[in-house]
């Protein structure tokens, strides 16, 4: 018995084997015949245009064979038919999850959400089909097409300055000017502040400096005078890292918000930004960090700074030295070659540079990034930078591709915001973008 027993043992198992093989195929000709019944019901309905009937049975084969891209697709046809919206953006989903390979769901998906107006929709769907096609022109087209399109504010101001983000917050600003009055806008074309100062700088760390009635002093952010010096002052500047840059006597240097003064020996000071500060003595420019401690030399002829005086908001600076300007570290070291002139750092994004009488880009570790190929640029903010052909003002993308085609007399770079100073037939107004995630 000992010696037929592993016969017996391969015996039940082949018979285990043959009842589940059996079961597996009753299994696989029940959902086929399923199926089947399902597309002949709906291919019936289809003859007779019953189209409400068809697509339920369609569904129903789906359901059966949800890899089945022909049915998905008629799926699609059939609530297009059908004026079912809802209907057909769940079909076309379902046809993408049918087959992730094919194109065409992808792209009926996206130009309908284009069409009413769903971009942050159309762009996910096309993100989505760049990450499984690979044929991706018509994809990248209509990326590009979602990103080149803008709204445009006018602008009921007479000037605005530069925006500027003056501390760490997403928040900028700009000084606005109306009937040879100051006042304060934030990125998102909010007025903080109405224009009816002399002069007015930018808020930082609570204050913000103001001229009037012959008068530099410092106004909290409800607009109550707060801090004043304790001799004249000629100008103020900004708060930031706990100090802010003034003038008194004819002479700049520091001071903090116990209107204690520090190093009042340069003929310029500029604001500090991450721990750092122009200041110029002798003709020649240097920065300093907080400790007033030089972080480099008086050796450059210029030190590029907004119009508030800070050069190193985004940790780096441009300098100028021997008719070259250079881009510099945290700790004043010298990180690129010389270029014949440069932009600031609108972002972390590529600042815009020239040289041999073109522009190009180049990112805050120096590397240069594009070719030296136009006429002008301004530096990247949200993926766009403002440049410059034949006279005209558009925008490209960090691969050159043109989002917005040259059409503005001016174009500023962008600010976190989404906004743009632009300028068309002499007339100033913004022009806004969206970021897409």
């Amino acid at each position: 018995m000992s010696r037929l027993m592993p016969y017996l043992i391969m015996g039940v198992i082949l018979f285990m084997l043959v009842i589940s093989w059996k079961n597996v195929l009753g299994y696989y000709s029940s959902i086929t015949e399923s199926y089947q019944s399902h597309i002949e019901k709906a291919e019936a309905y289809m003859a007779k245009r019953i189209y409400i009937d068809a697509v339920s049975e369609y569904e129903l084969a789906l359901q059966v064979k949800p890899e089945d891209y022909d049915v998905a697709m008629k799926i699609v046809g059939l609530y297009d038919n059908l004026g079912n919206e809802n209907g057909w953006i769940k079909a076309c989903q379902n046809a993408i999850s049918a087959d992730k390979l094919q194109k065409e769901p992808y792209l009926l998906l996206a130009d309908y959400y284009m069409e009413t107006g769903s971009l942050q929709e159309a762009y996910d769907v096309l993100i989505q089909a760049q990450q499984n096609l690979e044929d991706q022109t018509e994809i990248d087209s209509r990326i590009y097409e979602i990103k080149g399109q803008y709204s445009v504010e006018n602008m009921s101001y007479d000037e605005i300055t530069p925006f500027v983000y003056s501390d760490d917050t997403q928040t900028g600003y700009a000084v606005i000017s109306y009937q040879d009055k100051k006042g304060i806008m934030n990125t998102n074309l909010e007025t903080s502040y109405q224009p009816v100062y002399e002069e007015i700088g930018i808020p930082g760390q609570g204050v913000i400096p103001i001229y009037e009635e012959n008068e530099w002093f410092y106004i909290n952010e409800e607009g109550y005078r707060k801090l004043v010096p304790d001799h004249e002052a000629e100008y103020l500047g900004t708060f930031h890292d706990n100090y802010a840059p003034a003038k008194i006597n004819d002479v700049y240097g520091y001071l903090d918000k116990d209107m204690k003064e520090y190093h009042f020996e340069y003929e310029e000071a500029g604001c500090f930004a991450n721990g750092l500060a122009p200041v110029k003595q002798n003709g020649k420019w240097a920065v300093i960090n907080t400790d007033f401690e030089l972080v480099t030399p008086f050796q450059f002829d210029e030190i590029l700074m907004d119009e508030y005086g800070f050069c190193s908001t985004y940790q780096v600076f441009f300098a100028k030295q021997n008719d070259q300007y250079y881009l510099y570290d945290s700790e004043g070291k010298q990180i690129s070659e010389g270029f014949d002139d440069a932009k600031l750092f609108a972002s972390e994004e590529p600042a815009a540079v020239k040289r041999n009488g073109k522009w190009g880009f180049v990112s805050h570790t120096g590397e240069i990034l594009t070719e030296f190929c136009y006429q002008d640029a301004n530096s990247f903010c949200l993926g766009y930078a403002p440049y410059c052909e034949n006279g005209k003002w558009g925008c490209i993308d960090e691969q050159g591709i043109v989002l917005i085609k040259p059409k503005f007399d001016d174009l500023q770079a962008f600010t976190q915001g989404g906004y743009a100073l632009a300028e068309e037939n002499g007339i100033p107004e913004f022009i806004g973008v969206t970021t897409y995630s």
